[in-house]
């Protein structure tokens, strides 16, 4: 069965604890334990089985004991965060696979300092629907062991859960679809450098995980900037936010802003741009106004030298009348 399986990745993170609440991540938790790999990916044909092993690190110097269940999972939050669907009802069938899922122990108790492998075997029905399908093997302590999270008054009755994550493709036809669903900055910034975010919505059938450049250009044309667009896994039916910050602070005019990325494996691509107007209006209104007091400065000085010079051609031009008086007067004398 092995042979009909073209990939089984086990992205490893060696002492990597991811912590599933049954609503959202956990920040903390006291649970001594790591879960490798936090993440698997399975490629398989419809009909077929593939099998699985997780392993369970117990880092303290007390057994641990508890609970390993599956659940499916979906990331709907712009962060990417996973969150465990307890009840199955309420997740979207097309994306589901926890029923197809067998583990070899569901209680398990790991001695201080080791660790205990449990194994599992996706069988995939042979109808089932090309695409994504997103399951987690989560370990929950049992009630009153020490790696309760607790409080001031002892423990809060929510056990944390280390997951790790499935993320399944059922080989078929599958249709990928992301777009930018919305880009947006301010309309006006008086400095850089600009932040612009952008939202990639995923409507496909698999995650994707866009690869693209935010690129600034000045009102001339010409590429002022370029900022790689952050690799993250984009989920079905999920959106995501990215942003950057791209520019310099000393920018005058109207700037556009492209985000170009590419996904999928036909290498699809995606565009959309934003224009912003970059003015240092203050820095300008200073000058503007030093510039019109210098000019008043210039027009009083000019001002008072020309008058000065005025008088003093009036003056001299009445010299000159009164020396030529005098001459004619003393012409008639001789």
């Amino acid at each position: 069965m092995r042979k009909n399986i073209k990939n089984i990745t086990a992205i490893t993170f060696a002492a990597v604890m991811m912590v599933i609440s049954s609503q959202h991540v956990l920040a903390q938790s006291s649970i001594p334990l790591t879960v490798g790999p936090a993440r698997q990916q399975l490629t398989i044909n419809p009909g077929e089985t593939a099998n699985f092993a997780i392993k369970y690190y117990n880092q303290s110097e007390i057994p641990l004991s508890g609970a390993v269940n599956v659940a499916d999972f979906v990331v709907d939050s712009s962060d990417g965060s996973p969150r465990i669907i307890d009840n199955i009802d309420q997740a979207n069938p097309k994306f589901t696979a926890s029923k197809w899922v067998t583990l070899s122990m569901e209680q398990i108790t790991i001695a201080p300092n080791d660790r205990v492998i449990v194994t599992g075997s996706l069988s995939v029905p042979k109808d089932a629907r090309p695409g994504g399908r997103y399951v987690s093997v989560y370990f929950e302590p049992s009630v009153g062991t020490p790696s309760t999270v607790g409080t001031d008054n002892g423990a809060t009755g929510v056990s944390p859960r280390i997951a790790s994550l499935l993320y399944i493709r059922v080989n078929g036809p599958i249709t990928e679809n992301a777009f930018i669903s919305n880009m947006f900055a301010k309309s006006f910034y008086e400095y850089g450098p600009i932040e612009v975010t952008a939202h990639i919505t995923n409507s496909g059938d698999y995650h994707v995980r866009p690869r693209g450049v935010f690129t600034l250009t000045n009102p001339l044309g010409g590429v002022v900037e370029q900022s790689s667009l952050k690799e993250a896994n984009i989920f079905p039916d999920a959106l995501r936010i990215f942003t950057a910050s791209v520019g310099e602070k000393w920018m005058m005019g109207q700037y556009k802003i492209t985000l170009n990325a590419l996904y999928g494996e036909k290498a699809q691509v995606m565009e959309r741009s934003v224009y912003v107007w970059v003015f240092p209006w203050r820095v300008a209104l200073v000058v503007l106004l030093t510039l019109i007091i210098l000019g008043i400065i210039a027009k009083a000085v000019y001002k008072n030298i020309i008058v000065k010079e005025a008088s003093l051609e009036e003056e001299l031009s009445e010299e000159r009348k009164e020396i030529e008086k005098l001459k004619k007067q003393l012409g008639k004398r001789e």
